[in-house]
């Protein structure tokens, strides 16, 4: 069995995209509520909305990238 450290790569990306959402909060329900000195609702909410976009773009890239790479490498030997 080979190590394919691209796809493992990948695969911890692509699972934590969706993780970054579990500790979304949505700026409407938190309106009223006064917001703490450290980080406000919007800004919270739009790191997490840039964190889910950039690790599953990152981990489709690599997964794109790993298996363009295995195809090529697989078309060489043949």
């Amino acid at each position: 069995m080979k190590n394919n450290t691209l796809a493992m790569i990948a695969t911890v990306a692509l699972v934590l995209g969706p993780a970054s959402m579990i500790g979304y909060i949505d700026p409407a329900v938190c309106e009223g509520l006064p917001s703490s000195d450290f980080v406000s609702c919007e800004v919270a909410a739009a790191q997490h909305l840039w964190a889910f976009a950039g690790f599953t773009i990152f981990g489709a890239g690599t997964l794109l990238l790993s298996f363009l790479r295995h195809k090529k490498k697989s078309a060489s030997k043949n």
